[in-house]
């Protein structure tokens, strides 16, 4: 069975030339700056359009359709109807051209441009449930010929997880130390880490691609709702990163961004002890980015204080961070991080069963014969009993390893605890 087409309703009708300033200067037009791109034609294009219609030439049809309050929201055309309106309004840089400014016609000609019509076709959609999805894959398929780039196109989406990108740019200081932002660049480095955030299997270090048919799956899975929990720790990890790094952010690319925030994650998830993560971080970054910033791409030898076996492993990752979207580019960059913060310090894991359960606590019990060895009393198993990793979890102590672990009252854990604490 063939597939229903999408049919919206469509009216054809038009304006005048001189009807556009009253329609500004009313509200009446609108530029969804969300996903349109702002005045980005060249001069010459504005004046040829002008040309155009002082000779009576077609200037194509306009798309827009009728918003929630009432506006005309243009889907297509928008540079064509701004270039009208700059030059009913004498903002137009004429300097080069023989037009005259708007202001300067006689009259008659005046009436005659006046009088063009600049039609279009009204959109509505034919169904209010599938409003938006209609208007935005309306937009982005009118601007194929003229490609939006990545960026551009996200933020013609609707959603949570646009939502969310969108409040964690604006809101987050880590995006202020960026310096200028090109159209969106930084709410799309918003949304590729949150995708890897919220798509990533960080205990295999497998990655989703940030390509825009993944980002659109991403979009439409969590288009109504992203546990609090994920939003929290995604704004825990930024956080750790901006305390971390500071002003050496203002020195960093979004592209390096993209494995720091993948390590940080990581680290949070994996490592057993973090309590010293944010000094550690700002060591280790600021050493391996000064290592991988001293020396180009296209160098042959290390710089003098680098290894040869160093520079090769260094050249690759540079190689690889240029295929910055790819699924594989990722996974190789967290990796090369994560052996490279391993020759720093050692890195201990988390053990996955980080507690004794109750079979393992009974081995312990028969073991001592019931007594604790802290206070050489006996322990009530029924309603008592806490166990001890003699080698501590945050020193790689695990759980399954009994030989290293004993069974104690649970205020003698507690006492043990605090002392091992002090030294």
């Amino acid at each position: 069975m063939m597939q229903k087409q999408h049919i919206p309703d469509i009216e054809f009708d038009n304006f005048s030339f001189g009807q556009i300033k009253k329609l500004f200067s009313e509200n009446k037009i609108f530029i969804n700056k969300e996903y349109q791109r702002g005045d980005v034609w060249k001069s010459n294009q504005k004046i040829e359009l002008i040309k155009s219609i002082f000779n009576s030439y077609s200037i194509g049809v306009l798309v827009l359709y009728i918003n929630d309050s009432h506006q005309f929201e243009i889907l297509d055309g928008q540079q064509r109807i701004l270039t009208i309106y700059k030059y009913l309004t004498g903002k137009l840089n004429l300097e080069g051209s023989d037009l005259k400014a708007y202001d300067n016609l006689v009259d008659k000609e005046k009436d005659f441009l006046n009088g063009y019509s600049v039609y279009y076709l009204k959109l509505k959609s034919h169904n209010p449930e599938t409003k938006e999805e209609d208007i935005v894959q309306t937009f982005l398929r009118l601007q194929e010929g003229s490609p939006l780039n990545k960026a551009e196109k996200l933020n013609a989406y609707r959603g949570k997880f646009k939502e969310t990108f969108v409040k964690i740019k604006e809101t987050h200081p880590i995006f202020k130390m960026f310096g200028e932002e090109k159209r969106f660049r930084f709410r799309q480095l918003a949304a590729e880490m949150l995708l890897l955030e919220l798509e990533g299997d960080f205990k295999n270090k497998v990655f989703p691609g940030l390509d825009l048919p993944t980002f659109r799956a991403a979009i439409k899975k969590y288009e109504k709702v992203i546990a609090e929990k994920h939003i929290t720790f995604f704004k825990g990890n930024l956080d750790y990163i901006h305390q971390s790094l500071n002003l050496l952010l203002t020195a960093i690319t979004p592209r390096e961004l993209i494995p720091i925030y993948l390590l940080v994650s990581y680290l949070r998830k994996k490592k057993a002890d973090n309590s010293k993560l944010r000094d550690e971080l700002s060591i280790f970054i600021e050493d391996l980015l000064k290592s991988l910033n001293s020396f180009s791409i296209y160098d042959t030898t290390p710089p003098a204080d680098m290894s040869k076996a160093d520079f090769r492993s260094y050249q690759e990752y540079k190689a690889e961070a240029r295929k910055a979207t790819s699924a594989d580019s990722i996974q190789f960059r967290l990796n090369f991080f994560l052996e490279e913060l391993g020759k720093k310090q050692k890195l201990i894991l988390k053990d996955e069963k980080r507690l004794h359960d109750k079979e393992q606590k009974r081995v312990l019990f028969f073991r001592q014969k019931g007594i604790c060895p802290e206070c050489n009393k006996i322990i009530d198993f029924r309603i008592d009993g806490s166990s001890h990793h003699i080698i501590a979890h945050k020193d790689g102590g695990k759980t399954d390893d009994l030989s290293r672990a004993v069974l104690l009252h649970n205020k003698c854990h507690q006492k043990l605890e605090k002392r091992l604490a002090k030294n």
